[in-house]
């Protein structure tokens, strides 16, 4: 059986080396402004385009998000 703590480094360094392989540091921004990468991107997509989308679903979904929670603390 491992103990927590190297469960806990193992993890650590599994997240950093997943971050610097992704080609992205913690705490440094994206630039919006750059073409989109991979392959579902449509033709002339900005990473700031997909940003856009989510926030919007965000919002479009709050009040359904918040409906559910007041639902499952009632139970």
């Amino acid at each position: 059986m491992k103990s927590p703590e190297a469960i806990a480094v193992a993890a650590i360094l599994g997240t950093v080396s997943l971050a610097f392989a992704a080609g992205t540091t913690p705490g440094k921004p994206m630039k919006m402004d750059e073409p989109m990468h991979g392959e579902m991107k449509k033709q002339n997509m900005k990473k700031g385009d997909v940003k856009k989308a989510a926030e919007k679903k965000a919002l479009k979904m709050k009040p359904v998000m918040e409906k559910e929670a007041a639902g499952a603390q009632k139970r």
